[in-house]
């Protein structure tokens, strides 16, 4: 069974935070804030990569070397989409992660120490440079993470030595304390110009089975911390597909109220955020965003100093975007999606005035 599947029942039962027993049934539950992790691959030149512990969505670990620094497969159209962005696409750079360079590792499983780390920053340029490095599994992760059930598929899957490119990004999530971020998928259509018929098939009936469909996204993923046990609570990208049109609306309350309150700054802030991306996409032409997420974060600790005013939102993930310069049009199942998301935002906020006043 798949991961998350044996939540197919009941999907909005599992957004109350008093069951820990709901959680678990995803195999990812209420975990333990991180502690300190352990190496699980290294470069020729002493470069140590971790697990990426904020991972909510993907099909790929990300991985991390650096604070600040987070490295993904590198993907042609991915690929292509960073290093032009600032030529082509000006407008973007705001709103999507900050692009670091690439690096080239060598994958396999090998032993290693944890001595001596050296970070991307090191060695990441946007001219690639080939690197070599060892991975292993963690034994002691204790945040089980999407990048730790994703890192477990691969060291399956993989045993041969193969080198594998990556793209170096900034880290959304750097300097919170405890980040609650949700993955969003948006558009109407995830798969690219050139996938194969049978994946092209595939991705059309998640969208046309799923809130893709009539609202122009879907919930992937989220992590948001429990402030009472100190603990984040998860859910993946099967328990997104389950959740109805009606459904939307308690998922975002849920996602936007770490401590069992709802943030309604945060709600604000982002409201604010979404329309500003949503002026930039109206006035963007010649491309499609096919399959990019939207990622949102906010500070889960209600101790913090960045607790109120700390929010972000920004499009990720664009292996299957469509560059055409002779598209006159702008991305409009980007923008419905935007439209609609940002209506439950605007709805979260005025519901919660009207509390206030009452």
């Amino acid at each position: 069974m798949a991961d998350g599947e044996a939540a197919a029942a009941a999907p909005l039962s599992m957004l109350r935070t008093s069951s820990s027993s709901s959680f678990d049934n995803l195999g990812l539950g209420s975990q333990p804030a991180p502690l300190t992790p352990r190496v699980i691959a290294r470069s020729s030149v002493g470069t140590a990569f971790y697990l990426y512990k904020h991972q909510v969505g993907g099909h790929k670990p990300l991985l991390r070397s650096a604070p600040g620094e987070v490295c993904k497969p590198a993907l042609p159209h991915e690929l292509q989409f960073y290093q032009g962005l600032e030529s082509t696409y000006p407008q973007l750079i705001p709103f999507v992660p900050a692009y670091l360079g690439t690096i080239v590792v060598d994958l396999h499983p090998s032993s290693g120490d944890d001595a001596a780390d050296r970070t991307t920053s090191d060695i990441a340029s946007s001219s690639t440079a080939s690197k070599s490095a060892s991975r292993r599994p963690s034994r002691s992760l204790e945040h089980r993470s999407i990048s730790l059930i994703l890192w477990n598929k691969e060291l399956v899957r993989d045993h041969a030595s193969f080198l594998c490119e990556y793209i170096v990004l900034g880290d959304l999530t750097q300097g919170y304390m405890r980040p609650c971020v949700l993955d969003i998928k948006m558009g109407t259509r995830q798969h690219g110009a050139d996938a194969p018929p049978e994946k092209a098939r595939s991705h059309a009936l998640k969208c046309a089975t799923t809130t893709s469909a009539t609202l122009g996204f879907r919930l992937c993923g989220m992590q948001i911390y429990n402030q009472a046990e100190g603990r984040y609570v998860l859910r993946d990208k099967h328990w997104g597909r389950l959740l109805q049109p009606a459904d939307i609306l308690p998922a975002l309350r849920f996602f936007l109220s770490a401590g069992d309150v709802l943030r309604i700054n945060a709600v604000v802030q982002l409201a604010a955020r979404l329309r500003d991306l949503q002026a930039v996409i109206q006035h963007t032409s010649g491309i499609r965003f096919w399959g990019a997420s939207l990622l949102l974060v906010y500070e889960g600790d209600i101790t913090s100093s960045t607790s109120v005013a700390r929010t972000d939102a920004r499009l990720i993930d664009f292996a299957n975007s469509h560059h055409d310069p002779s598209l006159s049009t702008p991305d409009h199942g980007l923008l419905l999606g935007l439209d609609n998301l940002i209506a439950h935002l605007d709805q979260m906020n005025v519901a919660a005035s009207v509390d206030a006043e009452t």
